[in-house]
């Protein structure tokens, strides 16, 4: 085992330092961030109730305690195969740091998932309808809900991501949007359908003055995470006024993909519109209709203006 500088850490410091990792080093997105955070600290919790971690007292079989009693509590086995992600990211960690033996991770046990073994769960053309109808209103409200599930059903756009639309990113004269990436750090150009236009222009003039983002409150902190609760909040309360409760907000994403789906698009433009990394990530819309991917790809849906 390699030599700590420190024999002890209050969680709250630990954690801190680890996401400080995650993110500057590694990268990753701030909700998957939440997902580490959580994680974590269950762990140390579990083990160091008190609060503070003494790295000495801290041994692999309080990982398989911590996992047979998180696993009793989650038997959904996608989600346990998350934590063990998870888990074995942060054994790592700590073993780069010295805290631990390096080699823990690989010890853990593994789950296996078949890939693509069940459907994206879209919303059904009842629910869409609810949808639609929630915002069908002249408030500003409805005219921020209409757009916000636009970009989502029409772009497919993530949550992030259309928190993170500014101003300049809108390209009125060719019709275009730049999308800035929060999941995979790569920015893509996708084109403004004339409806979602006409969407952003009645949301922007009924809103505040001046604003940097697309979608801000009308009163300060204009925050990256006050605005992202902004427009999740958003889109949580237009799903409670159309009824909806056995969908969550991704679900709008998949409700695109498959729609570029069932009209013929080729995995790769489905892969260009959500911005996935990997086409591989792009593969699980196949089983949906597998015959129209195989086809020709058809116009963007809607029409491009």
């Amino acid at each position: 085992m390699q030599s700590s500088s420190t024999t002890s850490s209050s969680i709250s410091d630990f954690t801190s330092k680890y996401e400080h990792h995650l993110f500057n080093v590694r990268g990753l997105a701030r909700n998957t961030l939440a997902l580490h955070r959580g994680v974590v600290q269950a762990l140390f919790r579990f083990r160091f109730p008190g609060g503070v971690i003494t790295w000495r007292d801290f041994h692999f079989n309080d990982c398989v305690g911590f996992l047979k009693q998180e696993f009793a509590r989650l038997p959904n086995r996608e989600t346990q195969r998350v934590w063990l992600m998870v888990l074995r990211s942060v054994l790592r960690y700590l073993g780069d740091e010295g805290h631990i033996s390096k080699g823990w991770e690989a010890a853990l046990p593994k789950i296996t998932s078949y890939r693509h073994a069940s459907l994206p769960r879209r919303l059904s053309e009842e629910q869409l309808r609810d949808l639609w109808e929630a915002c069908n209103g002249k408030a500003p409200r409805h005219l921020r809900y209409r757009v916000i599930l636009l970009l989502c059903l029409r772009l497919g756009l993530r949550i992030g991501e259309v928190a993170n639309l500014h101003l300049e990113d809108i390209d009125w004269q060719n019709g275009c949007l730049q999308i800035r990436g929060t999941k995979s750090h790569r920015d893509r150009i996708l084109p403004l359908p004339e409806d979602i236009g006409e969407a952003l222009v009645a949301h922007l003039r009924a809103g505040r003055r001046h604003p940097t983002r697309v979608f801000e409150p009308r009163h300060p902190p204009f925050t990256d995470k006050r605005i992202h609760r902004y427009v999740a909040n958003s889109l949580r309360y237009l799903f409670y006024l159309a009824g909806i409760t056995d969908r969550g907000l991704h679900s709008l994403r998949h409700t695109a993909a498959t729609s570029m789906v069932n009209k013929g698009a080729s995995f790769k433009e489905v892969a260009d519109v959500l911005g996935h990394k990997s086409i591989t990530t792009t593969l699980i819309y196949a089983k949906l209709d597998l015959k129209a991917l195989l086809q020709v790809a058809l116009p963007w849906p809607g029409g491009v203006q």
